[in-house]
């Protein structure tokens, strides 16, 4: 027993390192693969702590890695949310709850580094509580968007992600509660490195095909116009059928517009309304493909003379916008400048002070 639980750990972290590896060499580039690197570096402590004297690691690298590993469940947070939205940055949120939850372990420095007894079992319920907060959110980004998500690849993993997530998460939880902190009996530990090293092997089926493209779930980018020549006859059809709903008929105006009511007004599948969308048209998310058309239309209004005196609220809701928040935060990503500073610069002199 102990044999097969050292060897679920020493193969975990060779796999880790692999993939740190292939990660810093191929995709360093794409935003998921750099917190990954974050994540893979903490995550080798973690399945091997265990076997690190076996392993003759020096005490300042395992320190260094120890106190990479405090650190692991936030690593894991903005690993999955880049992963699961193109539009991820690191903002004020996750830089305070990774400042508090980083605060909370000083505390509990012995456990963490020493191993020793908990020098401080309030900050460590307290991350526990974090934690599990942590993998909620997680779990709920990850199933919350699939629905509008287009990118048929990274919809399948969704769900295997918050699943491993949540498994690893209770295991981990359950141990704590049941044995204590560092006093895990052979059985259970090595069920639990058993685990990891079975998720280590899926992430390495998944990424190992030396591809950044994997960590994007997309192949080699087409041209849009070149992907539209390829479409099938009945593909073009439908293609016809999209231009005309939400061109002519401007579908995109409707705030609560879902990727399956356009599907029953084209008459057409979800799964085939979704690969049109990315392949044809070049969106990876529904969202995106219909603020671009809204994007159009409130751009133009802005620019209208006629409209000036036109409050930029009316003209969000007008153009399809749910709320003046998300109209100001898509336009800000998309035109680099406020909506009243892109008006200013459209109507020069004609711009009317507002209220």
């Amino acid at each position: 027993m102990q044999a097969l639980d050292q060897y679920f750990q020493f193969a975990g972290v060779t796999l880790l390192l692999v993939q740190l590896v292939l990660i810093v060499r191929d995709a360093w580039d794409v935003r998921p693969a750099r917190f990954g690197a974050l994540l893979v570096i903490s995550l080798i402590n973690i399945v091997g702590a265990d076997v690190s004297s076996a392993a003759s690691i020096p005490g300042w690298l395992q320190y260094g890695l120890s106190a990479l590993a405090m650190n692991s469940a936030i690593f894991i947070w903005w690993f999955a949310l880049s992963l699961f939205d193109d539009e991820f940055r690191l903002r004020r949120l996750e830089w305070a709850v990774a400042i508090v939850w980083l605060v909370l372990g000083v505390f509990n420095f012995n456990d963490f580094m020493l191993h020793l007894p908990l020098s401080a079992p309030w900050a460590a319920y307290a991350r526990l509580a974090m934690a599990l907060g942590i993998v909620a959110h997680i779990v709920y980004r990850a199933l919350a968007g699939r629905q509008t998500d287009l990118i048929e690849g990274r919809r399948r993993v969704r769900v295997l992600f918050a699943f491993a997530i949540a498994a690893l998460f209770l295991v981990d939880l359950g141990s704590e509660l049941a044995f204590g902190w560092h006093e895990e009996p052979l059985w259970f530990s090595t069920i639990e490195h058993g685990l990891f090293f079975a998720v280590i092997l899926w992430g390495c089926f998944w990424l190992f095909r030396l591809d950044k493209h994997a960590l994007m779930f997309d192949p080699v980018v087409e041209s849009a116009e070149t992907a539209r020549q390829a479409l099938s006859p009945k593909e073009q059809l439908l293609h016809q059928k999209l231009i005309g709903v939400v061109e002519t008929e401007k579908a995109f105006l409707e705030p609560e517009l879902s990727i399956s009511a356009l599907a029953s007004r084209i008459g057409a599948p979800e799964h085939q309304l979704r690969a049109l969308i990315n392949k044809a048209m070049g969106h990876r998310n529904f969202r995106a493909f219909l603020n671009g058309y809204r994007m159009a239309e409130a751009k133009a209004a802005l620019a209208d003379p006629q409209k000036a005196a036109l409050p930029i609220l009316t003209i969000a809701m007008d153009a399809g916008f749910a709320s003046l928040s998300s109209f100001n935060r898509a336009f800000k990503e998309s035109v680099r400048q406020t909506p009243t500073a892109f008006r200013q610069a459209a109507l020069g002199g004609n711009w009317p002070p507002q209220n």
